[in-house]
């Protein structure tokens, strides 16, 4: 359900966003089919449906002894790799932004996986968590998001907005 509310309301948007906006400059009317549309979304959505699986799938594996995080981490470049290539097989358009939108989240899941993998690992091994350290890193992570945003308002002029991207780049 997830995937399907990410493909919707920011995947979507992006990739019809970039392929009508094609022609608009030539004068050109863009005409969509309902077919055509509805081959895309519902491509988009099984495809995010599916990618969304990913820590669920981590966590089954790790459960069933098949991975393990230490092998998940160190192999880390390659599954990101393989991830590029499949938001760029997933993606409907050529261009970038669309790519590193599907990209971005199945990184994310990789290593929320990662993360589900761990606590397995340690639930196994009957070790605590490290809370206090998880804590810090979020804290740290939360105060950096923080000052790039305070940044980019205050130095470059961007605008905040109550919708998504919730900054706006300044008008010229």
């Amino acid at each position: 359900i997830a995937g399907g509310l990410f493909c919707y309301y920011v995947a979507l948007p992006l990739a019809l966003g970039f392929l009508l906006g094609l022609s608009a400059d030539a004068g050109v009317q863009q005409v969509i089919s309902l077919t055509s549309y509805y081959d895309m979304f519902f491509n988009l959505e099984v495809g995010m449906g599916v990618v969304f699986q990913m820590p669920v799938v981590i966590f089954f594996f790790t459960l069933l002894r098949i991975t393990s995080p230490a092998f998940l981490i160190r192999n880390g470049r390659y599954a990101i790799l393989i991830i590029f290539i499949a938001a760029a097989i997933i993606t409907p358009t050529p261009d970038v932004t669309t790519m590193l939108t599907f990209a971005a989240p199945m990184i994310l899941l990789y290593y929320a996986g990662i993360a589900a993998s761990y606590m397995i690992v340690l639930r196994r091994e009957n070790r605590k968590f490290p809370w206090g350290m998880v804590i810090l890193i979020l804290l740290g992570l939360l105060i950096g998001a923080a000052l790039i945003g305070a940044f980019m308002v205050v130095q470059l002029h961007y605008q905040l907005v109550p919708y998504w991207p919730f900054l706006v780049a300044p008008t010229q």
